[in-house]
């Protein structure tokens, strides 16, 4: 029997070590004006990817949470905190797409995607370069591309009018409509939902 327990805890222990300390993880910031929520997305800095929000792997013993948003603060050059993000999401259950990743959720203020660019992180460390320069695009413009299976090798297009001067990718990432594609099929795009702004949202 104390066998049989010891060995259930370690598998526990392998599982919960995957799930806190591999599995990549990001936030989507949005807002909501009117009829339309606007999404906070930044142009990939290789400029090889495209359109996307935010997110990348774990470092070690990392919650999913804790992982969005290190990556989301890291991905916005230090203009939203860690901190902050962590307690809009860290009570949600993300969705996870078949590659493991893990998708959350935070309702924000508007802040002009200009001064997220303009903004100077505190640090010299590359991962707050990543991304850049940064847009908001209204869910209106994707909604289309993720009612059906998501093609890798397809370029899915940004109407123009909605990007920054210098921007040179007109594009979204597949993959990451891929996450998006997974949360419209599950029900959990959380504007769709008829609920109230949550009294958590970061405020900037």
């Amino acid at each position: 029997m104390k066998k049989c327990i010891l060995t259930i805890l370690a598998l526990v222990f392998i599982v919960c070590g995957r799930a806190t300390a591999q599995n990549p993880a990001g936030i989507v910031l949005y807002f909501k004006s009117g009829n339309d929520v606007y999404l906070l997305l930044a142009e990939d800095a290789r400029k090889t990817r495209g359109w996307a929000a935010f997110g990348g792997g774990a470092h070690k013993g990392e919650s999913l949470a804790e992982t969005a948003a290190r990556e989301t603060e890291e991905e916005t050059r230090g203009y939203f905190i860690q901190a902050d993000l962590l307690k809009v999401i860290e009570k949600q259950i993300p969705v996870i797409d078949d590659n493991t990743f893990a998708l959350f959720f935070a309702e924000i203020d508007f802040v002009p995607a200009q001064r997220v660019t303009n903004h100077q992180p505190a640090t010299e460390d590359r991962s707050y370069f990543e991304g850049g320069p940064y847009a908001w695009i209204p869910f209106s413009e994707i909604e289309d591309y993720v009612q059906a299976k998501v093609d890798r090798d397809q370029k899915y297009l940004i109407d123009k009018r909605f990007l920054p001067l210098g921007s040179e990718t007109d594009w979204l990432w597949p993959v990451w409509l891929g996450n998006m594609r997974k949360a419209v099929e599950k029900n959990a795009l959380p504007w769709t939902r008829e609920s109230k702004r949550s009294p958590n949202a970061v405020d900037y």
